[in-house]
């Protein structure tokens, strides 16, 4: 069977690529090895940004049809700060955050593919390249029609972070920056939550989220650092619910008549990093290619974005030739780096282990003085870059704030904002000159679920 293009994985960045390319007319495959539902590593919560794309792709009422709550406030804790918020929107949005479980949000997605005219493979596995003059011109899979070649012009590898593509296109992961907590996540029924607001809490050595999710569920999500988890170790549920309910607006969610639904899931190791965007006939998109801590839950908001501009790039870059093609996507890879390095050092600045550098809670504590925490939200939503907020002037000011709050701290402080410039300083040179990862595959990353 041929192609103009084959897109291996159904999740969040491959199916609404496909969706969006078949709109725009053009033969498209998509091939997923899972059959749909089926859960995977997910924080399961995007923003606004993310809302507005799934309005824009056709299934804003489906997702609504999930009960998942479009959450519109923010009850937020950074060290000794504690605000309550409303979530910045802008106009066209039709939400500030929601959390959808992916064996809900998956098989929408994928449907929005197949009604969009491209043609859906579940259940089939790619099992090697096609290669013709150099170029990848297509994939051999295997499923239930048996062994077949789909052919195409262009190979996208959306396979997540263990991606075929990638490793059979031998794109190679760069800047690679590995976790310091893990994270769990469970889903409880008949808690006595406010559906409109998301909670996020980080203070010490603790970091908490908890947000209304589809069902009529409650999702909560904790970040426990490593010596905590060793504390715990064979112990996943007594380590949860200590994490969850050491956070005040948490434990009253989940107490009294609140039931825990299914089992508590964990991501114990991980690594962030960029990969080789593309090559001849192939690009990767979503975790394929890029994939940072989740701490910012930004994990699928960022596919989506990914596949926004990806989608027109592809449907121009095949009006031409092979070297049309290729140097479009070479285009796009560049276009990636630059929308996501900075985020990229963000979350995983926001994934660290320990307290939070003091000038932080008071860059954001003047930004809610002057009525623009929306600013520093905005970062969560992707509309804003941390160059943009965490300016010199405000990181400066916030200093000089932080030492007069903290003077018993002063040398503490110092050291923080030293250590800040020396890492941002260091990431503006990889950022120009990338460090390929060397051994084991940069995106490995283990998984540990606990029992119900």
């Amino acid at each position: 069977m041929t192609f103009d293009v084959v897109v291996v994985g159904a999740r969040c960045a491959g199916s609404p690529l496909a969706a969006l390319l078949a709109r725009q007319g053009v033969h498209v495959a998509v091939v997923e090895q899972a059959t749909f539902p089926r859960d995977t590593l997910s924080s399961h919560i995007f923003e606004s940004d993310a809302l507005a794309f799934l309005d824009r792709l056709g299934v804003a009422d489906e997702l609504r049809a999930t009960g998942a709550p479009f959450v519109r406030g923010i009850d937020l804790r950074a060290e000794d700060l504690h605000v309550l918020a409303p979530w910045p929107q802008r106009s066209g949005d039709i939400g500030g955050m929601a959390s959808v479980r992916r064996t809900v949000l998956d098989p929408i997605l994928a449907g929005a593919a197949a009604e969009a005219g491209a043609d859906v493979f579940m259940g089939t596995r790619v099992t090697g390249l096609v290669e013709e003059e150099g170029r990848v011109a297509g994939v051999r899979v295997t499923g239930e029609r048996g062994e077949t070649e789909l052919r195409a012009r262009l190979v996208v590898g959306a396979d997540g972070r263990s991606s075929t593509v990638a490793r059979l296109c031998g794109a190679r992961a760069y800047n690679a920056a590995p976790n310091e907590r893990a994270l769990y996540w469970a889903f409880f029924e008949d808690a006595d939550a406010d559906m409109e607001t998301f909670v996020s809490h980080r203070w010490a050595d603790r970091f908490i989220l908890g947000i209304p999710s589809d069902g009529g569920l409650y999702q909560v999500l904790v970040w426990p650092e490593f010596a905590d988890r060793d504390r715990f170790r064979g112990g996943v549920e007594g380590l949860f619910m200590d994490q969850a309910t050491s956070c005040e607006p948490i434990a009253r969610v989940i107490a009294g008549t609140a039931r825990r639904v299914g089992k508590i899931h964990g991501a114990i190791r991980w690594t962030g990093y960029f990969r080789e965007a593309s090559g001849p006939g192939w690009v990767l998109a979503g975790d394929a290619g890029h994939f940072k801590d989740p701490a910012p839950g930004r994990g699928i908001g960022d596919a989506f974005l990914q596949a926004d501009v990806l989608a027109p790039a592809i449907a121009a870059g095949l009006e031409g030739g092979a070297s049309h093609l290729d140097a479009a996507m070479a285009r796009w890879g560049q276009w990636r780096d630059g929308e996501f390095a900075e985020h990229y050092w963000l979350a995983t600045d926001l994934g660290k282990a320990g307290a939070v550098p003091a000038v932080l809670p008071e860059t954001v504590r003047d930004l809610h003085r002057r009525g623009r925490l929306d600013l520093f939200l905005d970062l969560l939503n992707h509309r804003v870059k941390p160059s943009a907020v965490l300016t010199p002037p405000r990181l400066l000011a916030a200093t000089g704030r932080a030492l007069a709050r903290h003077r018993t701290g002063r040398s503490k402080v110092l050291r923080e904002v030293g250590a800040l410039l020396t890492e941002d300083l260091g990431r503006r040179r990889l950022n120009r000159r990338p460090a390929y990862a060397e051994g084991a595959d940069a995106a490995a990353t283990g998984l540990e679920a606990a029992p119900a």
